[in-house]
């Protein structure tokens, strides 16, 4: 059985589609208030008596790793966190690094972990790969004929080029810049290449959007 603790959110509903149990608790806030949630979330993990304490997000991971730090060490859940990007160096982030395992979903994401956390113990890290799933996006999948016919209809500039995709939001972590000189060089080596972001923009990241349109137009590969 899985249970999730979380705020809510949109994706809840898909979650206890898959067979997964939600419990709401307020334990998102970036606020030193959210440490107050500590002692619910140690009588959840009393009540509920899981085997695994997953960490995944750093403010939960605080919250977690108090009301586990308390509990009888003898009766409480072994302790797991992932650490899944490049967060910010300080006390704060320290705390994906606190599991008794702990899982990179990278091999540069373990890098980053020794680097920047040198008092973690190697033998905890394991790295386990995350990306999307071949079994869903195979290499060999095909768009039906009508969906491709719709497509160029939509976009007859790409017609006869090849389509370069980077998904993920918006962000300094994805690469845009690497890419953006990627799709430079192939053009200037004369591959008909077209270079496709696809991700939304949160509000606070309107400048670095703006930066890259700028970046895309110094390169010449605006469209």
């Amino acid at each position: 059985e899985a249970i999730v603790i979380s705020n809510g959110g949109s994706m809840v509903e898909a979650l206890e589609a898959c067979g997964a149990r939600h419990i709401a608790m307020p334990v998102h806030r970036k606020s030193l208030m959210s440490i107050l949630q500590a002692r619910p979330l140690r009588r959840l993990i009393e009540k509920e008596r899981p085997d695994i304490l997953h960490n995944r997000s750093r403010v939960p991971g605080w919250i977690a790793y108090l009301a586990w730090r308390g509990m009888n060490p003898k009766a409480r859940p072994r302790f797991v966190s992932t650490v899944h990007g490049f967060y910010s160096v300080n006390r704060y982030s320290a705390i994906m690094t606190k599991g008794e395992r702990i899982i990179a979903v990278s091999e540069s994401t373990r890098q980053y972990i020794l680097k920047n956390y040198p008092q973690t113990p190697t033998s905890q890290i394991r790295v386990i790969p995350r990306g999307i799933d071949p079994a869903d996006y195979g290499i060999n999948y095909q768009p039906s004929p009508l969906w491709l016919t719709q497509w160029q209809q939509n976009h007859p500039e790409l017609i006869g080029k090849k389509v370069l995709l980077l998904p993920g939001r918006i962000t300094r972590l994805k690469g845009h810049y690497d890419f953006f000189q990627l799709i430079s060089e192939l053009k200037k080596s004369g591959y008909p290449v077209c270079g496709l972001i696809a991700g939304n923009t949160h509000p606070k990241k309107q400048a670095y959007l703006h930066e890259l349109q700028q970046q895309a137009r110094e390169l010449g590969i605006a469209s």
